[in-house]
């Protein structure tokens, strides 16, 4: 039988193996008494784990079990959190993440345990095995988002995956195609069966899935413009290819096409309508894409970005991706002059933040154009006008006639504290050298 507490130790005691056991009132909960156990293998070890316990339970927290670990907790917030509430595609990311990169690592870590440097570690080990940085920030961005949960059910005090510090991404500034290099590549896919998918890629600046989630109703005729509605895109998740609404008001936009594209989408057309009339019953397109496979089912994303590549390569190009040719529509809008909020618009970013972080260093004519305005609107109408004692002393200095009527060789004691003697800011000078350079009558 365990050995009788002593007086003002509270629920401490000691168990007949010699572990001291200690439990903390956690209050009623579905109408049963609940207890935070904690042990140790000395007393004094027990007290203080149970002064750590104290406060937490203070606050209204439930607290995690003792024995569950990272991994377990994991596991649970991927199958009963997480579905319903983020796309297929992302669950699936956040599994490769719980599977791949955090459970290795720290997966046997009590979750109460865990630490910030935990975390640091878990992001060290990632780095030491050659993943990039945005990996190690994905790993460290689903830890984060699963303690949150953590934290909202009480089984936390406090979100270490966020405490932790992020590993930095390096500023990598993206390739884009010049302009002739972009009418090559244009060059290159006419008469493709998928000639109109590559161009408006690349002229509109749309991403893979949105480009395969184009429908013919998102075309509409107006009175003086055509306009293309840019609201789903086609994915492939585990559960296969399917469309699905774009997640971002500044994802879903409109765009104006140019003669050019209206022409290129009339003969693409003409080709799909073809087609349909060729396979008869064999033609399947329900969703009424505007690009899909030769017996008109939806094309398979991963599989239409690996052509760009290829294309590219034929053309004497080099190696470009498909992502690339999004970024090199932004980078031509910035190179004619298009204002950056009308580039942020074209290309869906959720905010224009996004684009001058990506894009700002292609606009070195926005800057000195900026420049040119400042001076000519403060500058143009005074500069002329002022006197000779106003240019700048060292100009002033600079000249015969000043070097040869002050005797005194140039040096820092021309100058003395800042706000002695307005008007000559502090200069130390004889009134007559003063009188020589205009400075005073």
């Amino acid at each position: 039988m365990g050995k009788r507490r002593g007086k003002g130790e509270g629920s401490i005691y000691q168990r007949d193996d010699g572990l001291w056991i200690g439990a903390v009132d956690l209050g009623w909960s579905a109408g049963k008494r609940a207890r935070k156990v904690v042990n140790g293998r000395t007393r004094a070890e027990v007290a203080k784990r149970m002064q750590e316990v104290q406060p937490t339970v203070a606050q209204g927290l439930t607290l995690a079990p003792d024995r569950l670990t990272v991994g377990t907790y994991l596991s649970d917030w991927i199958s009963k959190r997480v579905p319903g509430s983020v796309s297929l595609r992302t669950e699936a990311l956040y599994l490769r993440a719980v599977n791949v990169y955090i459970n290795p690592s720290i997966g046997k870590v009590r979750l109460t345990k865990l630490t910030p440097s935990d975390v640091s570690r878990m992001l060290g080990d990632l780095e030491a095995k050659g993943y990039s940085p945005s990996t190690r920030r994905m790993a460290r961005a689903t830890l984060r988002r699963a303690i949150r949960f953590a934290e909202q059910d009480g089984l936390l005090s406090r979100n270490v995956a966020a405490i932790a510090e992020g590993p930095k991404l390096d500023h990598r500034e993206g390739r884009s195609l010049t302009p002739e290099q972009a009418q090559t590549f244009l060059e290159a896919v006419i008469d493709n069966r998928l000639e109109a998918a590559y161009v408006l890629t690349l002229a509109l600046g749309l991403r893979r899935g949105e480009i395969l989630g184009l429908s013919w109703e998102d075309v509409v005729h107006a009175e003086n413009a055509v306009v293309l509605t840019v609201r789903r895109q086609l994915v492939r998740d585990k559960s296969g290819v399917h469309l699905s609404d774009l997640k971002t008001a500044g994802s879903r936009r409109k765009l104006h096409l140019s003669a050019p594209l209206v022409e290129v989408l009339d003969r693409h057309r003409m080709r799909q309508e073809a087609e349909e009339l060729v396979r008869g019953k064999r033609w399947h397109n329900e969703w009424d894409l505007i690009f899909t496979s030769t017996i008109g089912t939806p094309l398979d994303p991963e599989q239409f970005g690996k052509t760009v590549p290829r294309i590219c390569e034929s053309a004497g190009l080099g190696h470009w991706s498909i992502h690339e040719l999004r970024h090199s529509c932004a980078s031509l809008m910035i190179a004619m002059e298009v204002p950056l909020e009308i580039v942020s618009e074209q290309m869906g970013h959720a905010s224009i933040r996004v684009t001058k972080d990506v894009y700002g260093h292609l606009m070195p004519k926005a800057r000195a154009m900026a420049a040119e305005a400042m001076r000519s609107v403060l500058f143009d109408e005074i500069i002329p006008t002022r006197p000779l004692a106003f240019v700048g002393l060292a100009t002033q200095m600079a000249t015969s006639d000043v070097a040869n009527s002050y005797s005194e060789p140039v040096n820092r004691s021309f100058v003395g504290r800042p706000g002695l003697d307005p008007g000559t800011l502090g200069l130390k000078g004889t009134c007559e050298w003063l009188r020589g350079v205009g400075l005073v009558a």
